[in-house]
């Protein structure tokens, strides 16, 4: 695996600062990443970089779920009205468009 829990947080935070309580949260959404991807994916041989992209997301939608404990997260709009975004309650969503043209088709 090319990526590290450094990416994640690279990925996830912008240019904000992090608190220690942010670094092992950050930690603890890869390594479950880690896991959902590799239970997804088995043995299938999938390009390196097409895993590694997997993981990045599964991991973002993980983290970013501590902002939305209810499904529902709040943005500022520039009118100074909020708005709220449901958020997927997969965390594979992402990951699963990305992976499938690697993984074998179910037969009906």
């Amino acid at each position: 695996m090319g990526m590290t829990v450094a990416d994640l947080k690279a990925y996830v935070s912008s240019d904000l600062a992090f608190a220690s309580k942010d670094e092992s949260f950050v930690a603890a959404c890869w390594e479950e990443a880690i896991a959902l991807i590799a239970q997804h994916v088995g043995s299938v041989p999938v390009p390196e970089a097409i895993r590694d992209r997997a993981v990045l997301e599964v991991g973002a939608e993980l983290y970013h779920r501590r902002r939305a404990p209810n499904g529902i997260t709040q943005f500022a709009t520039p009118d100074g009205n909020g708005g709220g975004i449901r958020v997927a309650r997969d965390p594979m969503i992402a990951a699963r468009d990305m992976l499938a043209p690697f993984l074998p088709r179910g037969i009906a």
